[in-house]
């Protein structure tokens, strides 16, 4: 048969469409569903009718058939067709004819040629271009001849199968009989040779393939019996075809094979066969059957880590199998009646000591309710981690020189990474063991499920939560460890403690108890009561502890008044009064013989910060005056700074130092200013504080140091989410506190960035696309910088401090780039805009006036400010002007604009005070569906038109008695004696009360006077 002219647009045809249902195929499962699939592809594939192989048979369908179904289509017509059965027999007529005729069985032949022949191509270039592959992998061992080979390629109905082969290396397609040879040659009872090439061929075969057949049970026991074969090449091709099967996208296969390496690991820790270790020898990796172990528990955990990531797109069923097969490895336990046996937490806690497995199976709500149901089903989970926690702690190992030593080994060394270990020690295993421990129980005591499987049961007795977590501050306060990284015990303790404050909840259940607050204040109480100083990391850790309790609110009030203090009820054995006492004399250096570093005074200034930033905490805290301490502590370090020689690099020990070298370290020396100028600006967080700040005459340096942070966009603190915006907004509200915020170059640079977006730069650099020119008076570009400017201008001591006795400078010109940098310069070229120089001088004349305007609006709202600005600047006359220039040519009527209208807002606004019951504000925005478009009335001078003031109702001139003025009326006859003018007084009370709620309007001056 001659070969068709689009023949050779098939083979690139067909491997795009293999390409695009890979994933489908991948995604089956089995074959029956795979053919499911592709029968439905036009139904599911949204681009099924853009593959070339699709377009190229509706093209031939077209040019073969088309003219057919014409013809007949004209000839039923003719023959009157459609009015003996109706139309779907008439289609029914045709489609059988086109069937049924020579040209379509003739195109049907063709195509299955073409595409019969195209197919045999492809497998022909793809085994040219894997042979080398082939023939390197197989070298000598091959057992199957090239006509085996070729018959794994062959597309019969019963072994076809698809997959991502051309991409992934060399697979074969094998049918039902190949697979049961090869489960046949993976039996223990072969030799060696025959089930290693099994392991081969079957290395070879695509996942989906595997698991699809039917001899996968009998493939899963040789598998399995390949991991436990004391061959290398076996278990190590095994533990391959493992991990292989672990990268389908089928949950089916990732289950089964999950499960299969679980249940193989569960056999392999509690067979009395396998001659694991006992725990006070450790763990040998030089030992094959060692090494095998943790590849494999590796393997396992690697899977845990990656699977939460997608197992919400997969049945519950999925979920419920992987968590708990993982939890019954973990509870399993040795044969051997020994009970210092290696177990599989051991395993696991080396390959993975922070336990981010079980981490991440916790942070989603879908696989967390799951997780702690099988926590408290296998208890002994939670159990041992409990009972290895506090076996650890009542050993004290944490004060011994060789854990500490431990602790520094195991930061900077790990299986597999970096420098190889060849040996873990038994007291490494159960370090290993007690970190995966207390990062297990971290996660657990964090959530209501976990926090209720307390008390658990130990050898020791039960042990509720408060106890261990009690237990565990003993590893920062009472063992003096000195830092060793992250793997310290310390250090896990607290960044335990630390994540419990991750929620307000957690916070509350976990640490707000009096017991825990307690403990960790042993190393405060006893430097400050006993002078005995503690270490510098306990005490760094038990600040950053109280520092995350202090970020909430629950925290707060127990550190405050205790756990069952009265709010607002002094209570001198709180924890706060030790710590801001603590800090006092800390910032005194001739308060302690041995004076605590500047990082720790630092760490306990921030928990005192965190409550007086607030009223309530202030009101605690004034008493120990800490605003004077931190200033008179911040006046030293600027002066040692300033006396500081210029710093110059020391190669030698790579930092900065001063000239002499026998000094502090001239960065120390600046942090330490930063911080506590730092510390003393929070004070401007509360009226009150602010006060206090003023008090101490370092506001002027306080705002200037929150001006270059402000200018950064930096965070305030470590545990605030928000900027310096409402410390701004506080620190303005008082006149002493806008002078510094002038003075520091923040207005300036507030009203410069302002008038950029409004009218120019100061500057005549180009612009490459100018921008468009604003649609709105207030639009996102401008409208930060109106908040910034209200809250400047909100109080009035600030408004008097800016304008009071200044006068506007009303030049005869302005040039173009001339651009105010101070409040009342802004007023005089936005506001004040009452001459004809100041309206040529602005671009976007309209635009800017609207946003002076607004911003008028605004300032007027206070009485006072009002006032200040109609005395000094007239400003009703410059308003009623502005508004008599908008009149028409007749005199009869107002031009309304954008202007007229603001103007008209701010002149009834201003004029007329009252609430919505005694005043009409006009809109600001015209009527769009209205002959109207703006109904109310412009005016150019006062009184305002009746149109905006309300007509108020005058109560019946009818008296009404009341109870109120019964008893008033009674009192007036007879003087009450001293016995009854107390329930005489009670009665009028609730008389009034009733009065003023039902009718109020009863009661007049006038009447209770009378």
């Amino acid at each position: 048969m001659a070969s068709d002219p689009m023949e050779d647009d098939l083979l690139p045809s067909i491997r795009q469409l293999i390409a695009s249902v890979t994933p489908i195929i991948r995604a089956s499962g089995s074959l029956p569903a795979a053919e499911e699939m592709l029968m439905r592809l036009e139904e599911t594939d949204e681009n099924f009718h853009r593959y070339e192989l699709v377009k190229y048979i509706r093209t031939r369908i077209e040019d073969a058939l088309a003219p057919l179904i014409e013809e007949e289509i004209e000839k039923q017509v003719n023959e009157g067709g459609s009015k003996s059965g109706g139309n779907e027999a008439l289609v029914r007529t045709i489609t059988d004819h086109v069937i049924n005729d020579q040209a379509c069985i003739d195109l049907m032949q063709t195509l299955k040629h073409n595409t019969k022949d195209a197919v045999e191509r492809l497998v022909q270039v793809f085994d040219e271009e894997h042979s080398s592959v082939r023939d390197g992998y197989y070298q000598d061992k091959v057992v199957s001849g090239p006509d085996d080979k070729r018959r794994s390629f062959s597309f019969s109905d019963d072994s076809s199968s698809l997959d991502s082969s051309f991409n992934q290396g060399s697979y074969m397609f094998m049918n039902q009989e190949q697979f049961s040879n090869l489960a046949e040659n993976l039996e223990p009872s072969q030799p060696l040779e025959t089930r290693q090439e099994a392991l081969r061929r079957l290395l070879q075969i695509p996942p989906s393939d595997v698991l699809a057949c039917e001899q996968w049970g009998e493939l899963r026991q040789g598998l399995l019996h390949a991991l436990s074969d004391t061959d290398e090449f076996l278990a190590e091709k095994s533990l391959n075809f493992h991990a292989r099967m672990f990268s389908s996208n089928s949950h089916h296969i990732m289950r089964e094979v999950f499960t299969s390496l679980v249940e193989h690991l569960k056999v392999v820790c509690t067979s009395n066969k396998t001659k694991l270790p006992l725990l006070r020898d450790g763990i040998d990796y030089t030992n094959p059957t060692h090494h095998r172990i943790i590849k494999k528990f590796r393997l396992m955990n690697e899977f845990q880590v990656e699977v939460p990531i997608y197992w919400i797109r997969y049945p519950e069923r999925f979920l419920e199998e992987i968590t708990e097969s993982s939890i019954q490895l973990l509870v399993a336990q040795p044969a051997s009646s020994q009970p210092d046996h290696i177990c599989p937490i051991h395993y696991m806690s080396i390959v993975d000591p922070r336990a981010t497995w079980f981490k991440k199976w916790l942070h989603g709500n879908y696989s967390r309710s799951v997780v702690i149901t099988l926590c408290e089903r296998y208890r002994p989970v939670v159990e041992d981690a409990v009972g290895c926690c506090m076996d650890y702690i009542s050993a004290k190992r944490a004060t011994q020189d060789p854990t500490n030593r431990l602790a520094d080994q195991l930061a900077k060394q790990h299986l597999g990474q970096g420098i190889k270990r060849t040996r873990y020690t038994g007291p490494e295993v159960e370090f290993f063991h007690f970190m995966h421990s207390v990062c297990l129980l971290c996660r657990l005591m964090m959530y209501a499920g976990g926090s209720d499987l307390f008390p658990i049961q130990t050898s020791n007795g039960d042990v509720s939560l408060h106890e261990l977590l009690v237990s565990l501050v003993h590893l920062i306060t009472e063992c003096q460890t000195f830092d060793q990284g992250i793997n310290s015990p310390s250090v896990l303790v607290t960044e335990t403690l630390k994540m419990s404050c991750t929620t307000e909840a957690s916070c509350s259940r976990c640490l707000c108890k009096d017991s825990i607050i307690t403990e960790l204040l042993k190393p405060v109480l006893n430097w400050l009561h006993n002078d005995v100083p503690s270490s510098e990391v306990t005490m760094l850790h038990v600040a950053d502890i109280f520092s995350a309790m202090a970020s909430w609110e629950s925290g707060r009030q127990v550190l405050l008044y205790g756990e069952k203090g009265e709010k607002f009820k002094i209570n001198r054995l709180a924890a706060i009064h030790a710590i801001s006492n603590f800090a006092k004399k800390a910032l005194d250096s001739s308060e302690f013989s041995t004076q605590p570093s500047p990082a720790v005074t630092g760490a306990f200034l921030f928990v005192c910060r965190q409550f007086y930033s607030t009223s309530e905490g202030l009101l605690v805290l004034q008493p120990y005056g800490l605003h004077h301490y931190v200033a008179n502590a911040w006046r030293v370090a600027s002066r040692d700074a300033a006396q500081s020689d210029t710093p110059t690099p020391n190669m030698e020990v790579n930092k900065i130092t001063t000239d002499e070298g026998d000094g502090e370290p001239y960065e120390d020396t600046l942090a330490w200013e930063q911080t506590l100028i730092d510390n003393l600006l929070n004070f401007a967080s509360t009226p009150k504080g602010l006060l206090l700040l003023q008090q101490t005459g370092a506001i002027n340096e306080a705002v200037a140091y929150m001006y270059t942070r402000y200018a950064k966009k930096l965070q305030v603190s470590k545990t605030e989410k928000f900027g310096y915006g409402t410390m701004v907004t506080q620190v303005a509200a008082t006149a002493p506190g806008i002078v510094a915020l002038q003075s520091t170059g923040f207005v300036k640079t507030l009203i410069n960035g302002l008038w950029t977006i409004l009218e120019c730069g100061p500057d005549d650099r180009p612009l490459l696309r100018p921008a468009p020119p604003p649609m709105q008076p207030n639009d996102r570009a401008s409208s930060k910088f109106f908040t910034s400017l209200m809250n400047l201008l909100s109080a009035f001591p600030a408004v008097y401090e800016v304008l009071a006795e200044k006068e506007l400078e009303n030049k005869e010109s302005y040039t173009f780039r001339e651009v105010p940098d101070t409040i009342i310069g802004l007023l005089d070229r936005l506001v004040m805009v009452n001459t004809r120089s100041k309206v040529h001088s602005l671009f976007n004349e309209e635009q800017s006036q609207v946003f002076g305007l607004r911003l008028l609006s605004v300032m007027t709202c206070c009485l006072d400010t009002l006032l200040l600005l109609e005395c000094q600047y007239k400003i009703w006359d410059m308003l009623l002007q502005g508004q008599e220039h908008n009149k028409t040519t007749d005199g009869d009527g107002f031009i309304v604009d954008m202007l007229s209208i603001e103007r008209n807002h701010i002149l009834v606004r201003s004029y007329v005070i009252g609430g919505p019951s005694e005043r009409r504000l006009p809109c600001r925005d015209l009527e769009k569906a209205s002959d109207d478009p703006y109904p109310w009335p412009l005016f150019a001078s006062f009184p305002v038109p009746k149109e905006y003031t309300t007509t108020i109702s005058r109560p019946s001139a009818i008296k009404q008695d009341t109870d109120l003025s019964k008893l008033l009326s009674k009192s007036q006859s007879s003087t009450p004696s001293a016995a009854n003018s107390k329930e005489w007084l009670q009665k009028c009370q609730t008389a009034y009360c009733k009065v003023m709620s039902i009718r109020h309007e009863s009661i007049t001056n006038r009447g209770m006077y009378k």
